[in-house]
C-alpha cells in the first residue's frame, strides 16, 4: 500500500491474528479494515507467506548495519533539509512479528540536520535490565454521592445503578442509561470520570456525544444536559465527537479557557504540567474564548492559549497527528527529548531523570503504544543522540 499509516492502526489486530490469539470481536474489527482495500488484504497474505517471510528475514540478516549506517552518513551531508527520513519496518513474522507490532514508521531530525531516507533498519534486542508494559484501559468513576467505582477493560454490564440511573460499562467504553424513576434535577448531579497515568477509557456522555480519555486527564459531565446547554470540565487530554444540536452548544472549559462548539470532532490538550491549552479541529467549526477574547477555528487548525496570557494563537497543522494517542499511536514532530518523554512518562506511568545535560536532539515519527517501554527506548536510541536505562519504573536519560 502507498501508506502504511492504516496498517500501523491494526497491527495489534495482525499480530494476534498471526498467532492465534485474536477475539472475535477483534477478528470482525480486522476483517472490516481488510476488506476497505485490496491492498490491506494483500499486506496480511504477505505476512503469512511462509516463503517471503524467510526472504525479508534472511535480506535483514545480510545488513551490515554499521556499514549501511556510515553510507547514510556519509549520503545525509549531500541531501537537503527538506528531505525527511523514513525508517520503515517490515512485517514479517515468528522473530519479526514484534517489528509488526512496533508499527514504526520513524524519521528523525537530530540538530535540524537533513538525513537520507532509509529502507529498512534492524531492532536490538532488549538490553535493558527490566521492562515496563504498555498502557491500558482503565478508569475510576467518582459519582455525585462520593461513591467509587473502578472499571477497565474487562468490565462488561451494569457496574452501578444509582439515582436512577443505571451505570453500563463495555470493554473501555462507560455510558449512562437513564431510567423511568429518574428524578427532575438529574441534571445538576455531576459525575467525574479520572483515567489514571498509564490508562485511558472512552465516555459516552448523556447527549450521545463520545469522547475519548487519555492518560492521566479527568471529565467532570452531568448525568443530564439542561434544556439549553451542555458544559463538561475537563483536565488532561480528551478527544471528542460531539452530536450536533444546534439550540444546545456544547462547551468544554479547560485551564480557564472555554471550547464552544454545536457539533463536532475536536482533540483538546491541556495537561497541567504543560503551558498552553491547544484545541485542535478535525470537523465542523469551534470558538475558542478566554478573559474576554474569542477566536474561531476551521479545520485543519490548532488554537493555543498559554495559561499565563489570554492570547489566542492559530496554526495551521496536521490535525491527524494530534489524536493518534486515540489510535494507540505516538505522534512526534520534530519534538526535542523532554516532550517525548513527557507523552512516555505518562502512557507507561515511569519517572523521567535527565543525568548531567539534557540532549538537544529533536524527533519525529510514529511508534506504536501497544510495544514494551524498551522497544521504545531502542527506536529512540537509534538516532545516537540519547541513551536510556531502566530501574524499576524510573526512566535514566543520558546524552
Amino acid at each position: 500500500m502507498d501508506n502504511n499509516y492504516e496498517a500501523y492502526q491494526y497491527a495489534g489486530l495482525i499480530v494476534k491474528y498471526l498467532k492465534g490469539e485474536i477475539s472475535a470481536r477483534e477478528e470482525a474489527k480486522l476483517n472490516a479494515w481488510i476488506e476497505e482495500k485490496p491492498e490491506n488484504a494483500l499486506l496480511l497474505q504477505k505476512l503469512k507467506d511462509e516463503t517471503s517471510i524467510k526472504t525479508d528475514l534472511d535480506f535483514l540478516s545480510s545488513i551490515n548495519m554499521q556499514d549501511a549506517w556510515q553510507n547514510v552518513v556519509m549520503q545525509a551531508s549531500k541531501t537537503s533539509f527538506t528531505d525527511k527520513v523514513y525508517i520503515f519496518i517490515k512485517k514479517w513474522k515468528y522473530a519479526a512479528i514484534i517489528l509488526v507490532s512496533l508499527s514504526v514508521a520513524v524519521f528523525v531530525y537530530t540538530h535540524r540536520q537533513p538525513v537520507l531516507k532509509l529502507q529498512t533498519i534492524n531492532i536490538k534486542k532488549n538490553k535493558y535490565k527490566n521492562d515496563v508494559p504498555p498502557g491500558t484501559d482503565k478508569a475510576k468513576l467518582t459519582l455525585a454521592d462520593g461513591s467509587v467505582v473502578v472499571m477497565d477493560g474487562h468490565t462488561s454490564g451494569i457496574v452501578k445503578k444509582y439515582n436512577g440511573l443505571n451505570i453500563i460499562s463495555e470493554h473501555g467504553i462507560v455510558n449512562y442509561q437513564i431510567t423511568a424513576r429518574a428524578p427532575d434535577p438529574v441534571n445538576k448531579v455531576y459525575n467525574t470520570i479520572t483515567t489514571p497515568i498509564g490508562c485511558k477509557y472512552k465516555l459516552t456522555l448523556p447527549d450521545g456525544s463520545l469522547v475519548w480519555l487519555n492518560s492521566g486527564s479527568s471529565l467532570k459531565f452531568p448525568v443530564a444536559f439542561n434544556s439549553t446547554s451542555r458544559s463538561v470540565y475537563l483536565t488532561g487530554e480528551a478527544y471528542f465527537e460531539v452530536t450536533k444540536n444546534k439550540h444546545k452548544p456544547f462547551s468544554v472549559f479547560a485551564n480557564r479557557t472555554e471550547v464552544r462548539v454545536l457539533g463536532t470532532h475536536f482533540n483538546i490538550h491541556a495537561y497541567d504540567d504543560e503551558d498552553a491549552v491547544k484545541t485542535s479541529l478535525l470537523e465542523g467549526s469551534v470558538k475558542i474564548l478566554r478573559d474576554g477574547k474569542s477566536k474561531m477555528i476551521t479545520p485543519g487548525q490548532q488554537a493555543s492559549v498559554n495559561y499565563n496570557s489570554a492570547k489566542i494563537k492559530i496554526d495551521n497543522i496536521d490535525v491527524n497527528g494530534s489524536i493518534d494517542w486515540k489510535n494507540d499511536l505516538f505522534n512526534f514532530e520534530s519534538e526535542d527529548i523532554e516532550s517525548v518523554m513527557k507523552e512516555v512518562a505518562r502512557w507507561y506511568n515511569v519517572e523521567v531523570e535527565y543525568r548531567d545535560v539534557i540532549p538537544q536532539a529533536h524527533f519525529s515519527g510514529i511508534i506504536s503504544r501497544n510495544n514494551n517501554i524498551s522497544q521504545i527506548l531502542n527506536m529512540l536510541e537509534l538516532t545516537g543522540g540519547v541513551h536510556f536505562s531502566i530501574d524499576g519504573r524510573k526512566i535514566t536519560v543520558t546524552k
